[in-house]
């Protein structure tokens, strides 16, 4: 009698920590960053959508203050593209009195990485007017920057790498 209450003792000391154990298991392995994990129905659960930034330019050159900024944001969607993971990036180009916002974004369809691109165009003051938004073919990172390809009437449209004139 003596031996099981002092397992019953042991067993109820241990509990604790063997739930914060299992609890701190479970969440290392909860960052699947592949997006196979699955819900309840068994159907893989996307990894969560990332906000990659801004990239800012004047007259097709990174505004000099954002360049280190804009390397990180460039980098995050193409690792993003590659891994073909929801993501998001915006590219603002400025002119004298002429704004182009285009918001790339990604997601996989049909076992494919689709690229989006959510064109807005503002005269100055006005503020941004929907253009439309087109599907783009392909997405290069080359030295001067990343080359998303055929996005509709947008055409090759270039988000020029930090330090590229």
């Amino acid at each position: 009698m003596k031996e099981t209450r002092t397992h019953g003792v042991i067993r109820h000391a241990l509990a604790p920590g063997l739930a914060l154990l299992l609890v701190l298991l479970l969440a290392a392995c909860g960052g699947n960053a592949g997006g196979t994990t699955t819900g309840g129905g068994g159907t893989p659960t996307p990894p969560p959508l990332q906000h990659c930034g801004i990239v800012h330019t004047q007259r097709l050159q990174v505004v000099p203050a954002d360049k280190n900024l804009a390397l990180g944001v460039e980098n995050c969607f193409w690792l993003a593209y590659q891994q073909c993971h929801p993501a998001t990036m915006t590219y603002s180009q400025g002119n004298l009195d002429t704004i182009m916002l285009h918001t790339f974004s990604l997601k996989s369809q049909g076992g494919q990485c689709v690229i989006t691109d959510a064109v807005q165009r503002s005269v100055l003051p006005r503020p941004p007017q929907n253009v439309g938004t087109y599907t783009c073919t392909g997405l290069t990172q080359q030295a001067d920057g990343l080359h998303f390809t055929n996005c509709g009437s947008e055409g090759n449209v270039l988000v020029p790498a930090a330090g590229a004139v």
